[in-house]
């Protein structure tokens, strides 16, 4: 501390008259009293410290500045065989779950972090095209891969087709992004949770609007008016519709709406006013909004909603959370410095402003992230990409269902999927064991124990990734508990 180091003439003084016989009893006496108030001040000042810091950890809107905690980056777990392989089903391009094929590198992380700790582990990543049919075959070209455990990190209904297919060859899934049910591991909030959390977000508004960009309605939120959105093309007039329904924008007759981009209309919605083209406009009828799809639709809209001054609180579906959404922002032109939330648990690099194990434990995982991000010969998991473009979105979820999927590997000793998956539903695993994220109870189905809560996002670096001078890196935003709600 600067206190201690402003006094070097006086320290040092009677530090060497400490060993001479000759010091006096006085001036010994004044050295033990110059030391006390010394340590007492650098105390003091500690405390102020850590209780400022952990003050604007739980009162801010965006993340306090990262406080800096050490933990081992390598991961041990024993008697894991050579030669094991696990396999990762990811959806590349425009389809269904393509949202996650960035957070999917986190899967790269846990191997790197793994093999730091003295075990190989080779990763086999399939396409499965978003396609039930496709992710069958991934499954199936994996499970002849000889696979021990898979991950699959997409979502969307088409990934029962990886489901089947995985329990018909007997091997363990763990879904990072999706509900699990009777053949996976889900360690995504429940279905029940994340209702709860929507109706906590909304609040005590009265008459919520749910824009459906494919998403469809959440279950168990009620909403007093629906707008059928999934083929619209054009988000900018279904902004303007959407800002006229909240009343940013009533009484404009400027901007227009045509059939099928306004989509339906239910709940008994009156509607008033027409455009240049004879369309009918709505009047203002909406508090909130809650806008449900996939993420890149959510953050293209956004972008509009943003033009478009809109002014009620919007609430996201758990797809935000993908670093899709904000590329998807970025892309649209819209700030990444708005106000956005959505609902989940806290998996995202704020869990490292925590002194606690879970801290710690987050600041190594981001620690495995920079390890394998100075490394030049790094690529994605479909090697098409440096791993450095994408090392700002890494997701400690996949890189958690990695680790879980190794570790039941080594409880059963073995590679055969029969005994994997035994070992698997014996696991309850926390941050002492290499997760990231938070615990998972793989004795039910539903692995994830946590309730999904209101999570908000800052765009504020928190100077824990490294940075990246490459043009094609995913931007990225910082989802954390908003306790503010």
């Amino acid at each position: 501390m600067s206190h201690v180091q402003d006094q070097p003439t006086e320290a040092t003084a009677d530090e060497q008259g400490a060993d001479d016989p000759t010091t006096t009893d006085a001036a010994r006496t004044r050295k033990r009293r110059r030391t006390a108030i010394i340590v007492a001040v650098a105390v003091l000042v500690v405390a102020a410290v850590v209780t400022a810091v952990l003050a604007v950890r739980v009162s801010a809107s965006t993340p306090a500045e990262a406080v800096s905690a050490t933990a081992p980056v390598p991961i041990t777990v024993a008697h894991v065989p050579d030669g094991t392989k696990i396999g990762v089903v990811v959806t590349l391009g425009d389809g269904e779950g393509a949202q996650w094929d960035d957070a999917a590198q986190g899967a790269l992380v846990a191997q790197r972090r793994l093999e730091l700790g003295g075990t190989d582990v080779q990763l086999v990543t399939k396409n499965d095209g978003g396609s039930a049919d496709g992710a069958r075959k991934a499954v199936e070209a994996l499970a002849a891969d000889g696979v021990s455990g898979i991950v699959v990190a997409t979502s969307g209904d088409h990934v029962r087709g990886a489901y089947t297919a995985a329990a018909d060859a007997g091997i363990p899934v763990v879904a990072p992004y999706a509900a699990g049910g009777d053949d996976a591991w889900s360690t995504a909030p429940s279905t029940e949770s994340v209702a709860a959390a929507l109706q906590d977000a909304l609040g005590d508004v009265a008459s919520p609007l749910l824009v459906d960009l494919g998403g469809g309605a959440p279950s168990g939120v009620r909403f007093a008016h629906v707008l059928d959105a999934t083929s619209a093309p054009d988000l900018g007039a279904l902004a303007t519709t959407i800002a006229q329904r909240t009343g940013a924008a009533a009484g404009s007759t400027d901007a227009a709406t045509t059939d099928g981009q306004e989509g339906t209309v239910q709940a008994g919605t009156t509607q008033t006013g027409t455009t240049q083209d004879g369309a009918q406009q709505a009047a203002p009828d909406s508090d909130a909004v809650v806008v449900s799809g996939p993420a890149g639709r959510q953050g293209a809209l956004v972008a509009a909603l943003q033009e478009a001054n809109v002014t009620a609180p919007v609430v996201l579906t758990p797809e935000a959370t993908s670093p899709a959404f904000a590329a998807a922002l970025a892309q649209a032109g819209g700030s990444l410095s708005g106000t956005f939330r959505t609902v989940g648990v806290e998996t995202d690099d704020a869990r490292a402003l925590s002194s606690n194990a879970e801290g710690r434990a987050m600041s190594a995982f981001l620690g495995g992230v920079r390890v394998l991000a100075d490394d030049a010969d790094a690529k994605n998991l479909t090697g098409d990409r440096s791993f450095a473009s994408v090392a700002t979105v890494a997701d400690a979820r996949s890189h958690d269902a990695v680790v879980a999927l190794v570790t039941a590997v080594g409880s059963a000793r073995s590679t055969d999927v029969s005994k994997v998956s035994d070992a698997l539903a014996g696991l309850d695993l926390g941050a002492d064991d290499g997760l990231a994220g938070p615990a998972l109870d793989f004795g039910a189905r539903q692995a994830l124990g946590d309730r999904a809560g209101v999570l908000a996002a800052s765009a504020q670096g928190l100077g824990l990734r490294p940075a990246t001078a490459d043009d094609g890196a995913t931007p990225a935003l910082v989802w954390f508990s908003d306790s503010t709600d």
